[in-house]
């Protein structure tokens, strides 16, 4: 490709630090490797150059377009940030692959943490959170005393991280934060074992420099004081890992670090149509802590389009009709993304996606809906009525709502006569079992909506979903939602059975979706949260559920935080190349995203 001035002048700097900043579509990549095939070919030796990125598909990505460019092979390293600094841990400290602690292995050893450290392991969302604290304690190199927690208490965190360390020390295991700490110390405490490494290379080339976090930032530095010859590749409006501990204010400090380093700025977006370029600059040109920086587009305008939805089903069905028209027109599906902000934001797309037949695929593993406790409690209920008795399912109901029914009365089996004639002899209990095989001989008679409805009014499920999202302070409101969204998957169905069978259907897709989601996505819709879709581009990109609350997230608390989820969007809409459409939905009054207003479109 025919390089343009700025992306010459990054090509061919030579010495000294340099600062790249690339903004979506701007060939951030080519540059890169072009800049590594002119200093092999300058004379440079490929043993001493290192490419550094942040996922091992990257790396291995960016060796190949290299490759590409020469006939002949190069020994250039390419490779992650944990890669290069555990292979350094293995030739210094001895190392070896059996010490890491990861997976199902790793989640037990948290677990065992955190039930030291009296956190309630049932609560995902708190132990999700204890989790994303410690990585940012782990990265951010600020001393537990000194740091504040976001989401949960100083002293419970605390007491988890000791517990945890505790327990690491005991197998004799670390974790993949623990590489790049040791290997700080390691050079920290053993200079001659820097300088070693520091020797190894000369020239350091980092990508994605905005997902850096501060050990890592000074990790890069130390390895590469000798020559200071670091170069390294991003956009600070791309920064989205926050809670990963990345620290976009890092590109900021790398210009105060290197008060010298040249700055250049890849100004030309080759992905975007010329006006999704100029409606992505409003918006970002919002956030305060930033570069200043004025993309041109090379391309012509395209499409944005806003869907105005009275509900989510309503959102669902206008997006489902737009990727059938574009796909009659003869543009294929696997140049089509459905993004959108949480898993939970999709549901009524995979319900559509599923009952229209039509080809997707998950990016990340998608939390199966129909799986969900109020789903399985109502299935439970369906299959108790069609008379599929398990002892699981009676139990699972029997006090949902609470009935006060002692476990023991299913003993004997989940038989009617000895369920009532455990309780022959108390009254109240007697009235309650009684009650309860009322209701499932009932239900049996409904269609599967009115069922429903009858199970959260007459039997009194709605009460105790609203005691159960107090007990567990979740939000009472999303508990609904989970009723009205399959009551919505049944509304077209007339027998519990249809009902069931249709819920075993759909559970199993999800599952086989999940299992298989990296297998094969040609010829398929692609589905990601906004997180997941950095990187890529499609034709036609639809960002779902732009509302107040959800985008941006109701989590907000300052401006910090706001610019965040303004970079998340704006990451979002620049995955497009020519069609980007926008919908919401008023369900509960909710107001549209304030960012489309922002884009000025």
């Amino acid at each position: 490709m025919e390089l343009n001035y700025a992306q010459k002048q990054a090509v061919l700097h030579r010495n000294g630090p340099c600062l790249v900043i690339a903004g979506p579509g701007s060939g951030k990549t080519a540059v890169l490797t072009k800049r590594v095939q002119t200093l092999v070919d300058s004379g440079v030796s490929a043993n001493e150059i290192l490419v550094i990125t942040f996922t091992k598909a990257a790396a291995i990505e960016m060796k190949e377009r290299f490759n590409r460019l020469s006939e002949f092979s190069h020994p250039v390293t390419f490779g992650t940030f944990h890669s290069l600094f555990w292979g350094i841990l293995q030739k210094e400290l001895g190392y070896r692959p059996s010490d890491i602690v990861m997976g199902t292995h790793r989640i037990r050893i948290l677990k065992e943490a955190l039930n030291l450290a009296k956190v309630n392991t049932e609560d995902t969302v708190l132990v999700n959170a204890y989790i994303s604290e410690l990585s940012a304690v782990n990265n951010s190199m600020i001393d537990l005393n000194c740091y504040e927690p976001k989401y949960v208490d100083i002293h419970g965190l605390r007491g988890f991280i000791k517990a945890y360390e505790d327990i690491k020390e005991k197998y004799k295991v670390i974790d993949f934060d623990d590489m790049l700490i040791k290997a700080y110390t390691l050079f920290e405490q053993k200079p001659e074992v820097l300088k070693r490494w520091q020797e190894r290379f000369s020239y350091f080339l980092v990508d994605e420099m905005q997902d850096m976090n501060d050990l890592q930032f000074r990790l890069i530095r130390m390895l590469s004081a000798n020559t200071d010859n670091l170069f390294c590749v991003g956009d600070d409006d791309q920064s989205i890992y926050g809670f990963r501990g990345a620290n976009p204010d890092i590109m900021k400090e790398f210009m105060e670090v290197y008060p010298g380093a040249k700055k250049i700025i890849l100004d030309y977006n080759y992905r975007n149509p010329a006006n999704l370029v100029k409606a992505a600059s409003n918006i970002i040109g919002k956030n305060v802590k930033r570069f200043e920086k004025e993309i041109k587009s090379t391309n012509e305008s395209g499409n944005i389009i806003v869907l105005d939805k009275k509900s989510p089903v309503d959102e669902a069905e206008a997006v489902i009709a737009e990727i059938k028209r574009c796909h009659g027109m003869g543009q294929p599906y696997d140049e089509m993304a459905i993004l959108y902000r949480n898993h939970s934001d999709a549901r009524y797309m995979v319900d559509r996606l599923l009952s229209e037949k039509l080809p997707f695929y998950l990016k990340e593993q998608m939390p199966n809906i129909y799986s969900h406790f109020i789903i399985s409690d109502i299935e439970a209920y369906f299959q108790l009525a069609l008379g599929n008795y398990t002892k699981a399912r009676m139990l699972s109901i029997m006090n949902r709502p609470n009935r006060y029914l002692h476990r023991q009365s299913v003993a004997a089996g989940v038989d009617k006569e000895k369920m009532l004639d455990f309780y022959r002899n108390h009254y109240s209990c007697y009235k309650n079992m009684e009650s309860l095989w009322s209701d499932i001989e009932l239900i049996g008679k409904m269609s599967p909506g009115a069922a429903i409805n009858y199970i959260r009014k007459a039997v009194g499920y709605e009460q105790f979903l609203m005691e159960e999202a107090a007990k567990k302070e979740e939000d009472y409101g999303e508990y609904l939602e989970v009723l009205e969204f399959i009551t919505g998957v049944f509304k077209d169905l007339r027998t519990i059975s249809q009902a069931v069978d249709r819920l075993n259907i759909l559970k199993l897709k999800i599952d086989y979706e999940n299992k298989n989601r990296a297998v094969e996505k040609t010829g398929k819709i692609g589905l990601y949260t906004l997180h997941s879709s950095k990187g890529l581009e499609f034709e036609n990109v639809f960002i779902i559920a732009c509302n107040e609350g959800i985008i941006p997230s109701n989590r907000i608390e300052n401006k910090d935080d706001i610019e965040a989820e303004r970079r998340l969007f704006y990451v979002g809409i620049t995955r497009c190349k020519r069609n980007l459409y926008l919908s919401y939905n008023n369900k509960k009054n909710r107001d549209k995203s304030r960012f489309l207003d922002e884009m000025c479109i």
